[in-house]
């Protein structure tokens, strides 16, 4: 009897440790690797990043470090330097700092591709690589128009393009996003110009050259209507694109949607307020296929799995030890901050006015449909062609009830239905929301998979009503799933 209990003892001690096993692996675990790779200034962090990534290398990428205004002729340069499998160094405008002379020589490096004209990256700094035996190419151009047009010339005479990315060329944090997608398809990136105040634009003359140059078949557009004009890709279509939209109205939007089509294999995180430590690591980021992300002082995303490794780029000045700590030691999936829930009300109502503007660009408004009763319509555009693919669109921020709801507000507001297809009545283009700026007065996390806030919405008069919000847990993310105003 007494070899009875104590097998049984034993057995039940053995299940229950089995059991909190099974248990603690049916959750999302927290990211156990989150390395940091940070210097002492830019120049420095690009080095630790080289160091990180290559023991040697035959060529080096080099770019200037210096001001934001630098980041086009840079990041044109991440989709060779992919292909070279070689880093990024920083330098200055006008001399090479010391440790990126000496990490060039640690490398082993031969051949020497400078990004950018004399202005960014000086003609003694390129004159001094060639007198100590490099073999160097400058690729520039007469603008960051050509110059990306230049570095998909040559990437093109190492391996033949077929798709190109088009992003804005004056708002960096959309193409450092997009750069490590890019480079691991091969694409070249290619910049287009803003839109005017009704978000009018067209693709820029020296692209539109380079595409045809190129005679790539498709695009990537990178970021909605106050991003890249949907003119633009209408454009793209009518030479004959097939042109696929990540959409998003801001940085953080837009990288979320390159992750939900795009699951990496790790978390690349560098600071949006300045390009140098996203950019020194694009090329890296891509070879580890993980998804780039750019933060300020919070992590202002839902990730699915924060399980996956994570590379903190720059010092705790620019990404802060709270931020990594805060990732480190997360839960699982669950664990979503105020910040995070912000951006997502953010993302959601941004999605549907990425609908609402769909409609709104030249080549839409050139095919207007009228009906038997005289009505004008002018169709969506191919991403929202059908009721199924704006469902799929907003169900990333809502669940399903929510989306339905979504759903009938915009049939009664703005989407009809022609021949099968949604349609907005010609009246209703282009109106989008009011702006309010929303603070949280409480929250309330319910259940574990249920929270409730409340906030205060204020225009520009003071407060204007009060929103409240319920979150759900629904397909392993946080989604809205009701919101009332009063």
């Amino acid at each position: 009897m007494k070899n009875f209990k104590l097998a049984f003892t034993v057995f039940l001690a053995c299940m229950m440790v089995l059991l909190c096993g099974f248990f603690n692996k049916s959750g999302v675990e927290a990211a156990q690797n989150v390395i940091r790779l940070g210097g002492t200034d830019r120049f420095d962090t690009s080095v630790k990043i080289a160091d990180y990534g290559w023991k040697s290398s035959r060529n080096v990428v080099i770019a200037d470090g210096q001001g934001n205004d630098a980041f086009a002729d840079a990041v044109a340069g991440t989709s060779l330097a992919y292909y070279l499998n070689c880093p990024i160094l920083l330098t200055n405008i006008v001399s090479t700092p010391d440790i990126v002379k000496n990490e060039i020589k640690k490398l082993g490096a031969e051949n020497i591709y400078i990004m950018g004209g004399t202005g960014v990256i000086s003609a003694s700094q390129e004159n001094s690589f060639r007198s100590e035996g490099y073999n160097v190419t400058r690729i520039a151009g007469t603008d960051r128009f050509d110059t990306a047009c230049r570095a998909a010339d040559i990437l093109n005479s190492k391996s033949k393009i077929s798709k190109v990315y088009i992003v804005p060329s004056d708002k960096f944090q959309y193409a450092l996003i997009a750069a490590p997608y890019a480079a691991r398809e091969g694409a070249a990136i290619l910049f287009t110009g803003p839109g005017d105040e009704n978000m009018r634009a067209d693709v820029n003359g020296k692209t539109r050259s380079e595409i045809l140059k190129l005679g790539v078949k498709n695009a990537v557009v990178v970021g909605s209507y106050n991003v890249v004009s949907y003119d633009v890709e209408a454009q793209l279509e009518n030479m004959g694109l097939n042109c696929l939209t990540i959409h998003g109205t801001t940085p953080q939007s837009v990288a979320s949607g390159f992750m939900d089509t795009n699951k990496g294999s790790g978390i690349s995180i560098s600071s949006d307020s300045f390009f140098a430590d996203a950019l020194s690591s694009s090329v890296l980021t891509a070879r580890h296929n993980y998804n780039p992300l750019l933060v300020n002082t919070k992590l202002r995303y839902t990730l699915d799995d924060v399980s996956k490794p994570v590379l903190l780029f720059g010092g705790t000045g620019v990404v802060s030890d709270n931020l990594g700590n805060y990732i480190k030691d997360s839960a699982g999936a669950h664990d979503i901050s105020n910040d995070e829930i912000y951006q997502l009300l953010s993302d959601s109502r941004a999605s549907l006015e990425d609908v609402m503007y769909s409609a709104d660009n030249k080549e839409q408004l050139e095919n207007v449909i009228t009906s038997d009763d005289g009505t004008k319509y002018v169709p969506t555009p191919d991403q929202y062609s059908s009721y199924d693919k704006v469902e799929n669109f907003l169900s990333k921020y809502g669940t399903d009830d929510y989306v339905a709801d979504e759903l009938d507000s915009l049939g009664d507001f703005y989407g009809y239905t022609f021949n099968g297809n949604p349609v907005s009545v010609l009246g209703n283009v282009g109106i989008n929301f009011y702006d309010f700026r929303n603070v949280l007065v409480t929250r309330e996390d319910v259940d574990y998979t249920t929270i409730q806030a409340v906030y205060n919405r204020y225009d520009s008069s003071g407060i204007y009503e009060k929103m409240y919000v319920t979150l759900k847990f629904q397909s392993n993310k946080w989604k809205i799933s009701n919101l009332i105003y009063k």
